[in-house]
């Protein structure tokens, strides 16, 4: 709700009301007060309307509010008459902030009056008390978290001077808007704790420290980035790559905690005419993959198919397999031109130079086909020779055979130097003269500049205005969203391809089952050829890491939603788990060398994701953890702002679009109801969208940069499953509570010293000490809060996980040294 006039008229107002109180205003009782003066304060100086204002309302203990302002109520307002003074209060014309208890204890009236409020408030749920006798307010908060509200500070206006001296922090205050944005109850929490403290990591001496991996490490990562990453680039193993390693797109997400609908519609937010792969006229032979050019060239006419999927999705995994497996008369006639927009054209001028660099030597190097050879410049240009014979400059031919040739050659080098005309020319004539099948591929736009993936796609539309190419680029959705507004697509009607995320843990079982293969020689032999390292151990851990995956479905549930659909992330999470030095590797291979059945606990892979390579948690430490228990302001509450915005996002309550958007101002008034302001969710809204626990629909602070100044208002959210596997587990896990406890800032002074001594210790007990009391602290803190929303139940998270906590526990006793 807003005030119906702004603060300036409400000041005006309100002199001319004192202008015109009657001498015998010092007897007013308490109906002449209400009637003649908060009555009017509320309405005509503070903006009230009716509506949401409530008198006289009985409580189930009998009594009667004299004001009850906001639905749902927010505040309560105790009046009396005007001749009962409080005594004890700062001196009059003043408005000042005064610690409550020695007010009351001076006062027996105003001691009367405060505990009257204070009833009406625990039986009507108002956070904020206020009682008023006309010259004098009194204004505090009904209920503070583990003290008494006597214990709290007050604002004290004392005198109508201090109304109007100090009218703008009484409209902050009192206003509509400021009770329904908790202004007063922001400030007075601001006052108890004026300044957040530091987070714990400020005692260790080295916060930023690196963990250095030691020889064995070393070695496990070496193979791990060879095996599982470094082979897919090699064109000698591509075949039996994604032979073994390709997820069809149709695989199922089981273990994605996002909805089937939303995962099904993905990526409809970027235009109605999304297809599926199967629309390019593809069907499987004898198992291998057949396209009708002619068919798919005719449907998609004269233009490129554009291929719409996040960064890491698996785009170019889909165009790699649509290559390989392609039948073998197909492969023989087709020339499939990948054009990789990624670290090889870091260097070049700009995407037209490179890609008029890169298709003539590909088609020479991998097809042998040099578009620069006189023999294939003659053959190409044979139509246009003829038209010159007809010229002035042909009668050469009769009249001297040698200038002839002369200018033949003259002439020839000019057509062949006009590169893209020439380069368009040249695929034209394989295609229709050679009978040639041409697959175009710009791929890898979406890792460079928003200019790049425009340029990109003006070239891909000139290439495939031929009629004779079927040409594709990759882009990502955010991409083509901001260009269908403004920029190179705005003028083209668009054919879609969209790509979705393959599940992670069935990419990790075939890409580690492969590296497995491959070490064992069993797969692309070749790979290894030369490498002097201990390939026993590596095949050791990938075996453990992969029976793990297999077997264990929280695991499986762990990767496939903190990574959030990004394949090329689950890889670089795998890869860099094999030798961090924040995992027990020789301990993994060790037991499986022995057993042959060792399982990795999930711990060990959520451990190696907090920390990375660092010794501590930080913001840096980790590509896929986000501290949701992190403050902006000294309020306890709002340690769980984002996991509330978060939940609530999930849950089925408010407004959702088909896909599972919710406005902004549904998640603004949500908050609000809970008791955060709207700056604080703003802020939330905006921190959780940038470390991808929450989504736009076409990725806005995630890809596509949002203005420090510019509010999150104008955007629908919904919570992403990096986002919800932090809510639902994360939480109340004991890795991830222990990493964030040093770095999220503790109100309790209490918790704060205990947490603080044992901020830098690798020692189980110190970190078993230090994350019990951080879990405590915030059980103590959600409970204090008292929130109205059954869309998230902490303890019940953190009983779920309670595990965890009992594993370490009987880890200790048993005498147990383990170090992080």
């Amino acid at each position: 709700m807003q005030s119906k006039f702004e603060l300036t008229d409400g000041r005006k107002a309100l002199k001319e009301i004192l202008s015109s109180l009657p001498e015998s205003s010092p007897y007013w009782n308490e109906a002449q007060n209400r009637f003649q003066f908060v009555d009017r304060l509320l309405i005509d100086c503070l903006g009230w309307q009716h509506p949401f204002i409530e008198v006289e309302r009985r409580d189930d203990a009998g009594g009667k509010a004299d004001y009850l302002l906001g639905k749902p109520v927010r505040a309560a307002l105790e009046a009396k008459r005007e001749a009962v003074a409080f005594d004890f209060l700062p001196a009059a014309g003043s408005a000042i902030v005064r610690k409550l208890r020695p007010l009351v204890v001076g006062c027996k009236v105003l001691e009367s009056a405060v505990m009257q409020v204070l009833s009406y408030c625990n039986l009507h749920g108002a956070q904020i008390a206020i009682v008023c006798n006309g010259p004098q307010l009194i204004l505090f908060q009904s209920h503070i978290p583990g003290q008494s509200p006597l214990d709290g500070e007050a604002y004290v206006f004392n005198g109508f001077k201090a109304y109007v001296d100090n009218f703008p922090q009484l409209w902050k205050l009192l206003s509509p808007e400021g009770i329904f944005e908790n202004r007063a109850l922001q400030q007075l929490a601001q006052l108890r704790n004026p300044r957040i403290p530091p987070k714990a990591y400020t005692a260790i001496a080295e916060p930023m420290a690196y963990r250095y991996r030691n020889e064995f490490q070393e070695n496990l990562r070496t193979l791990a980035e060879l095996l599982l990453d470094i082979v897919e680039d090699d064109p000698e193993y591509r075949d039996d790559f994604y032979d073994e390693c390709y997820v069809p797109l149709e695989a199922n997400n089981r273990n994605v905690l996002l909805s089937k609908n939303i995962i099904a519609a993905r990526y409809k937010r970027v235009g109605d005419t999304g297809s599926a792969p199967a629309s390019l006229n593809t069907s499987i032979d004898g198992g291998e993959l057949k396209i009708d050019r002619k068919v798919a060239v005719k449907a998609i006419g004269l233009r490129p198919i554009v291929v719409i999927g996040d960064v890491g999705v698996g785009k170019t995994s889909f165009f790699e397999h649509l290559h390989t497996k392609l039948g073998r008369d197909d492969q023989q006639q087709t020339l499939f031109l990948h054009i990789n927009l990624g670290e090889k054209a870091t260097l070049s001028e700009n995407v037209r130079s490179f890609v008029l660099q890169n298709i003539p030597a590909t088609l020479r190097v991998t097809y042998g086909i040099d578009i620069e050879s006189n023999d294939f410049i003659t053959q190409l240009y044979e139509a246009e020779i003829k038209e010159f014979d007809k010229s002035p400059q042909g009668r050469l031919k009769k009249i001297s055979p040698s200038e002839y040739e002369k200018a033949v050659v003259e002439f020839l080098v000019a057509k062949s130097k006009q590169r893209d005309q020439h380069l368009q020319a040249s695929l034209e004539y394989l295609a229709t003269k050679k009978d040639k099948q041409i697959l175009v591929v710009i791929d890898n736009a979406d890792q460079r500049s928003f200019e790049t993936q425009q340029e990109a796609f003006l070239i891909a539309q000139e290439l495939a205005s031929s009629r004779n190419l079927l040409v594709f680029v990759a882009l990502r959705p955010s991409t083509f969203f901001q260009s269908k507004l403004t920029g190179a697509l705005s003028g083209y009607q668009n054919r879609l391809l969209t790509i979705s995320p393959p599940p992670a843990d069935e990419v990790l079982r075939k890409r580690i089952a492969f590296a497995v293969r491959v070490a064992e020689g069993h797969a692309a032999p070749g790979a290894l050829e030369g490498i002097r390292l201990n390939i026993t151990s590596i095949v050791h851990f990938l075996n453990a890491t992969l029976r793990s995956i297999k077997s264990n479905e929280e695991i499986r549930t762990f990767l496939s939603n903190i990574t959030g659909g990004n394949t090329r992330l689950v890889i670089e999470l795998i890869t860099s788990f094999c030798g961090s030095p924040n995992v027990e590797s020789r301990k993994i291979v060790d037991v499986q060398a022995k057993t042959r059945g060792y399982r990795v606990p999930l711990h060990e892979f959520t451990k190696h994701a907090l920390l990375g390579e660092y010794a501590h948690y930080n913001q840096l430490s980790s590509l896929v953890a986000a501290n949701v228990f992190d403050l902006g302001n000294a309020d306890p509450r709002e340690h769980f702002l984002c996991p509330l915005i978060i939940s609530y996002l999930a849950s089925p309550a408010g407004n959702r679009n088909n896909d599972g958007f919710a406005p902004a101002s549904d998640i603004l008034d949500e908050m609000h109801r809970l008791g955060f302001d709207q700056d604080q969710t703003r802020q939330g809204l905006r921190r959780l969208a940038e470390r991808k626990l929450t989504e736009t629909p076409h990725g806005h602070y995630r890809e596509i940069k949002v203005a420090e100044g510019e509010e999150p208002d104008q955007f629908p959210f919904r919570a992403t499953s990096v986002g919800l596997y932090h809510v639902r587990f994360w939480i109340g896990d004991f890795s991830f509570l222990d990493a964030m406890s040093i770095d999220t800032p503790i109100l309790d002074e209490d918790a704060r010293i205990v947490v603080f001594k044992a901020a830098g210790s690798f020692d189980i007990k110190d970190r078993f000490m230090r994350t019990s009391t951080f879990r405590s602290y915030l059980i103590r803190c959600w409970h204090d809060a008292n929130f109205a929303a059954r869309y998230l139940d902490l303890p019940q998270i953190f009983a779920a996980r309670q595990r965890n906590f009992d594993s370490v526990e009987r880890f200790i006793k048993k005498g147990g040294q383990r170090k992080s």
